[in-house]
């Protein structure tokens, strides 16, 4: 008897352990094996932080409420498009398709709203783009703009 009981039971975990997630799900977060340029187009984005250190008291923060809402999502290789979201900056302002690109689709450097930024970080729900420059006076200037899922 305790043989049956003992077999009914290896059955049983073996059940259980085999009910686990499915592992032919995807998982919409899963970077696993994409480059930076797939990662983009995986889902739309939304613009919650740029700061600009071009001012004479260090770093300031740019984004308003109405900047925050803006979605943008990568609908290919080489063009996005823009979402002013509901709380516009301006009230005139309607979606608009742009370009964008990266020379190397697992490299650094990326073309976005006409500038070249190095992706600083990326994941699946995050990504901060920087900029550096000299401007006229000699001062160096470096913009960050960090995108959420």
């Amino acid at each position: 008897m305790r043989k049956v009981f003992l077999g009914l039971a290896l059955v049983a975990v073996g059940f259980i352990a085999s009910c686990g997630k499915d592992s032919t799900t995807a998982d919409a977060n899963d970077i696993t094996g994409k480059n930076n340029q797939q990662i983009f187009q995986m889902h739309t984005w939304r613009g919650i932080s740029f700061t600009d250190s071009s001012g004479k008291s260090g770093v300031q923060e740019t984004y308003t409420a109405c900047d925050k809402d803006d979605v943008y999502t990568f609908t290919s290789a080489t063009s996005y498009n823009w979402n002013p979201g509901a709380n516009k900056c301006d009230p005139t302002s309607t979606p608009v398709d742009a370009a964008w690109n990266m020379s190397d689709p697992a490299g650094k450097n990326v073309n976005f709203m006409n500038y070249d930024w190095v992706i600083e970080n990326i994941s699946a729900t995050n990504v901060v783009l920087r900029r550096r420059w000299i401007n006229n006076q000699g001062d160096e200037i470096t913009w960050r703009l960090s995108l959420a899922k």
